[in-house]
């Protein structure tokens, strides 16, 4: 045998198991076996270039790498006619961990394999169940009828960097799994979608370029059925996903479940020329029911139907009401008519009894239908040209005058998309490259580091959202300003679900000292609570009970270097902190939306203790009504470094951390000095009554007084030393 840790697999003689391509899975399963029996082993290497013709099952077992060269093929036998459960790859073993399957090729020989429909389970590629911490990547995967990569009743599974080409199912399909990744995988989809989860939690989808040849399904498909699992941690962001026959992305889900366990997060995605089957109602850019969604910095482009639709295109959504999907910062762009699915809308809602919409500085242009259907518009949403880059080439970087990049270095153009900085006035830009307005641009560049630079690197927004915000009139028109900025503060019509009101914060961005955010859904008589986990602010906590769904909702500090550019005058006690706490759009938490709001924050002991305040008297102040309000404030707990507060508000606005100090300094009082003058003229009067405060250290007392006289003489050395004292006081 070859020295451990490598037992080598070859079709040439050169292997320490030779093959003939011939019921090549004798010699495959014998290395395997042999790696799995000597502990000093890890890999069986298949080299190449040799096709390794199977008619069984390969078997894995725990802690095994199976590898090859980039030119070895695994390929399935010609008129197999196995059953339908039958893999090419499969677990050895219950309960498996720590299997790796990288760097060769695995052909399912669809074209001799004949006697199968596509899609029935029938000669997946690899599936493995009841298995942990798998990964499969820099794989060549195609040509079958099933699956790529199945996975079920799995955890820690990863594929990446693949190429998966033509199956006859999905590229990976993950069933009841847990801590599911797919990235960097160019996925080219035959029959059904090229990335897909089924009550399957914790997960992400990011970075794969997905497509079809006008067949299949969508790219991405995610689906929920029943209560037993919550998918409440799903993410889609930064793929590439274009010309598939369905939807660009498929959320939805069946059966009878709470909306708290039904969360997804779709960001920063390419979704072009989707939904080509127009024979089919499952089209669009995103088609979703059953969830609850935060869809933002997207561009979607001329897709089939609808941009953003929600519909019973597959399965009777779930019974009940209030999912709820926030789109916010994206560009929808020439969605086109189809005969199943839609006449070519922006944002299309078919389900206004049980889901809405809340729409946040969006961008729509050229639509066919119109950029709203079953759903108002929104005053923060925006319709003009976007100005893409260069359309024809999908490229959807935004024009600027200032900068855009082009894909290696940065380019100037001669003009700027009206996207730029028009993005919702909450969300993060801090990764846009300067100038960046502070504020996030529109589309899938939002908050990136190739997000396309501003005009003027302006540091005051201030203009925005000064006034008292109100929540949007019905109007059905959207605003076409091209600066997007939320002249009613972004917030959304009631029938579109509600959302945290309108407004933003318009504090100059040179008096933030530091800036933390949180993330929670919001859900109808549930408890909320956003955590500051980063501890980079003085405050660690926001808390209180909701009455109204408004979705995936972020809650910001702002902690200031002086007090906030809304506020007129200081407060009376010393100031440990300034700070602004945003939760959702501005004028959310009121009576209406929210109760038992609660904002917990730490106070150093170092402060205390320098400053020598009454821990007593540490007072959570908010600024209302141009004067500041004392909230009552309670001691929580401490630990070594801070004292915990907890205080009721009545709502979110600029905040000051108090408190008083324990003995001031006693100030020492000097008379003006006298008129010499005055003092001889004076008929016989020269002495004067002094009132004296002697020097202390500490508390300052009054030692009583005491009436001087001396003769007009000696008045003269008296009132030097009263003005030697004087400078000395002044020292």
């Amino acid at each position: 045998m070859t020295p451990a840790p490598v037992v080598y697999v070859a079709g040439d003689g050169s292997g320490d198991f030779n093959c003939s391509g011939d019921n090549d899975q004798v010699q495959i399963n014998e290395a395997l076996t042999y790696v799995a029996g000597n502990l000093e082993y890890t890999t069986v290497y298949l080299k190449g270039p040799f096709t390794y013709v199977i008619d069984d099952t390969l078997q894995i077992s725990s802690n095994t790498i199976l590898e090859g060269d980039s030119n070895a093929t695994i390929k399935l036998a010609r008129n197999a006619r196995w059953s339908s459960t039958k893999p090419l790859i499969k677990e050895k073993s219950f309960n498996s961990m720590n299997i790796t399957i990288r760097g060769f090729t695995i052909d399912g020989n669809r074209g001799e394999n004949t006697n199968v429909i596509s899609g029935g389970g029938y000669y997946n590629l690899i599936h493995l169940s009841d298995c942990q911490n798998i990964s499969v990547y820099n794989m060549y995967l195609t040509n079958n009828h099933g699956d790529g990569l199945k996975t079920n009743n799995c955890s820690n599974v990863k594929s990446y960097n693949n190429k998966i080409y033509s199956l006859g199912h999905d590229a990976l399909y993950a069933i009841d799994c847990s801590n599911v990744e797919a990235y960097n995988n160019t996925i080219t989809c035959r029959t059904n979608s090229g990335l897909r989860l089924y009550n399957t939690n914790h997960a992400s989808f990011y970075n794969n370029t997905i497509t079809s040849e006008n067949s299949g399904g969508a790219g991405i498909e995610i689906q929920k059925d029943g209560s037993d699992s919550a998918m409440d941690d799903i993410e889609v962001y930064n793929n590439v996903i274009y010309n598939t026959a369905l939807s660009g992305i498929f959320i939805f889900g069946s059966g009878s479940y709470p909306t708290s366990s039904a969360n997804i997060h779709v960001h920063h995605n390419q979704i072009y020329d989707t939904g080509t089957d127009s024979s089919s109602k499952v089209i669009g850019g995103i088609l979703s029911n059953g969830f609850n969604a935060l869809i933002e910095n997207n561009v979607i482009d001329g897709a089939y139907g609808a941009g953003i639709v929600q519909n019973n295109a597959y399965f009777l959504a779930p019974t009940g009401s209030g999912y709820v999907i926030t789109v916010r910062n994206n560009i929808i762009t020439n969605t086109r008519i189809s005969a199943g699915g839609g006449k070519g809308y922006g944002i299309y809602n078919l389900l206004t009894d049980t889901h809405s919409f809340v729409l946040q500085n969006n961008s729509f242009y050229n639509n066919t239908g119109s950029d709203y259907a079953g759903v108002q518009a929104s005053l923060s949403d925006i319709t003009t040209d976007p100005q893409y880059a260069d359309r024809d080439k999908h490229d959807y970087h935004l024009k600027s005058k200032t900068g855009r990049w082009n894909g290696s270095s940065w380019v100037n153009d001669s003009i700027s998309s009206p996207c730029i900085d028009a993005g919702y006035s909450l969300s993060d830009y801090s990764n846009e490259p300067e100038p960046n307005g502070n504020r996030i641009n529109i589309g899938h560049d939002g908050n990136t580091r190739y997000a396309s630079k501003s005009e003027l690197n302006i540091s005051n927004n201030s203009s925005e959202n000064n006034s008292d915000n109100s929540d949007d009139s019905d109007s059905s028109d959207s605003s076409d300003s091209s600066d997007g900025s939320d002249s009613n503060g972004g917030s959304s019509h009631s029938s579109s679900g509600g959302s945290g009101g309108g407004g933003g914060s318009p504090e100059h961005s040179r008096n933030i000292e530091v800036k933390e955010l949180s993330q929670v859904f919001i859900t109808n008589g549930k408890a909320v609570k956003f955590d500051f986990t980063n501890n980079a602010t003085c405050v660690v906590s926001v808390s209180f009970d909701a009455k109204k769904t408004v979705g995936k909702t972020t809650a910001i500090v702002e902690v200031l270097k002086n007090k906030s550019t809304l506020v007129s005058d200081l407060p009376s006690d010393d100031v440990y902190k300034f700070f602004n706490l945003w939760v959702g759009n501005g004028g959310y938490g009121t009576s209406n939306t929210i109760e038992n709001p609660v904002v917990c924050v730490k106070v150093e002991k170092a402060w205390i203790q320098d400053k020598k305040i009454d821990q007593s008297s540490i007072t959570l102040n908010r600024y209302n009504d141009t004067k500041w309000n004392p909230l009552s404030t309670d001691l929580s707990g401490e630990d070594d470094t801070y004292l915990y507060f907890t205080a009721k508000t009545p709502g979110f606005s600029p905040f000051a951390i108090t408190g008083k100090i324990t003995v001031k300094e006693a100030v020492i009082e000097i008379p003006p000095e006298p008129d010499t003058q005055d003092l001889e003229q004076n008929n016989g009067n020269t002495g004067s009554e002094i009132e004296t405060k002697p020097e202390q250290t500490g508390n300052a007392s009054m030692s009583g007084k005491e009436n001087v006289s001396m003769p007009g003489f000696e008045m003269i050395y008296c009132i030097i030393g009263l003005f030697g004292a004087f400078l000395y006081n002044r020292e």
